[in-house]
């Protein structure tokens, strides 16, 4: 595996034991619109760029989809939005070689641009493109995206037009909003011409939209009642790491940098990261690179772990930055006297409020609190343990252990 942290995994780095996600999003995108769920850092974006991969090195006569990655984490406003998808839009159509339809499509008042388009390099391109599009808004947007969108019922395979970090997008809009009500409306607006593009959809299912984001979606539109925007759209759930999905990740990990785990070692780097994500082996793994060691035993492993936790030279503290970025201070409090009281030992809900929130918040406050840290990764309910909220992998509780000062 090459990549280490950060990016997303394809081709020989893809974990193989979890192909098959890859596979269910194929199945979906047949049929229907998909939104893929999962925390931060678990593999959403590795499955659509495994799936996109995947039908690019195919034939032309096996190739099934058409597949548009748009990342949208960085976009701060609705125009950039239309922008990117209109840009994406119509490089599909040139690849495809569908020129005509594009001037087709576009009408009269840019059949003279459109035509240029098979001559313009991209970087003179998107120079001409944003000159020409810089003072549309929305609805001048919608009256060029529609027909494109649409346009992709007559291609002869299907599209997927993937949104990457769709719900952060909505998030940085918020931001920028002078008052919720704007935010609101916007995110009405947007969702709305989404849902009736997926819902007008005649002849035949040719065009699917994939949203995905470390945010959760759905959650972000109930609170500002969208929820039904989205309930026209299948999930698929991306799972934690079962603890042979650990040892595969950390025996190719292995066979990739040349090293040599006395094989306690491994048993105990896989305790650490069962239930977690793959991004936890990769951390791991890191740690142990930076080294220098090429033979370890469980002692220096071990040794080496706490360098790493203590060290902080890891993406782990963004687990913090997001509670400051995305929580209120009340909430920001609940979600840190849970995760601290959460160090010592599993707790069920009701105990670890009544025994150490509720003079904080009420239950509702709590409950909203729990289900967020579930959602982005920190905590899961064990059904082993009847349900009691429990770090999702030991390497985490580890890690907070050391942040909070228990450890």
């Amino acid at each position: 595996m090459n990549n280490v942290t950060g990016k997303a995994v394809v081709s020989e780095d893809y974990l193989k034991s979890r192909l098959y996600l890859v596979d269910e999003l194929r199945d979906f995108a047949r049929k229907t619109s998909v939104v893929i769920e999962a925390p931060r850092r678990f593999g959403k974006t590795s499955v659509i760029k495994e799936f996109k991969r995947q039908e690019e090195a195919k034939s032309e006569e096996e190739r099934e989809f058409n597949v548009l990655f748009l990342e949208l984490e960085g976009e701060e406003t609705l125009h950039a939005f239309c922008f990117k998808l209109f840009k994406e839009l119509l490089s599909l159509y040139h690849v495809r070689r569908q020129f005509d339809k594009i001037t087709d499509l576009l009408g009269n008042a840019w059949n003279a641009f459109a035509l240029r388009i098979p001559k313009l390099k991209i970087p003179e391109f998107e120079v001409e493109l944003r000159e020409k599009t810089r003072d549309m808004d929305f609805t001048a947007w919608k009256e060029k995206l529609t027909p494109l969108i649409d346009g992709l019922n007559s291609f002869d395979m299907r599209t997927v037009i993937a949104f990457d970090e769709f719900p952060d997008m909505l998030l940085n809009f918020k931001n920028r909003a002078r008052e919720q009500k704007d935010f609101t409306t916007l995110v009405d607006r947007l969702t709305a011409w989404l849902r009736a593009l997926r819902q007008n959809q005649t002849g035949g299912s040719k065009y699917q939209f994939v949203f995905c984001g470390s945010v959760n979606m759905r959650k972000t539109l109930e609170e500002i009642g969208l929820g039904k925007r989205m309930n026209d759209i299948e999930s698929l759930i991306i799972p934690n790491m079962k603890a042979e999905d650990a040892e595969l990740l950390i025996n190719s990990l292995m066979k990739e940098y040349a090293l040599e785990i006395a094989p306690e070692g491994v048993s105990f780097m896989v305790s650490k990261i069962t239930n977690g994500s793959p991004y936890y082996g990769q951390i791991l793994f890191k740690a142990l690179r930076d080294s220098r060691e090429r033979m370890l035993s469980l002692e220096m492993l071990k040794a080496r772990y706490d360098e790493m936790l203590r060290g902080g030279n890891h993406d782990l503290n963004h687990y913090h930055t997001r509670l400051k970025k995305y929580l209120g201070s009340v909430e920001r409090d609940c979600s840190e006297i849970i995760l601290k009281h959460l160090c010592f030992e599993p707790l069920h809900e009701k105990k670890l409020f009544d025994n150490h929130v509720s003079e904080l918040c009420g239950y509702e406050v709590f409950q909203s609190v729990v289900n967020r840290l579930v959602y982005e990764g920190y905590i899961m309910r064990d059904i082993a343990n009847n349900g009691a909220l429990t770090f999702v992998a030991p390497l985490l509780k580890d890690w907070w252990s050391y942040k909070v000062g228990v450890r």
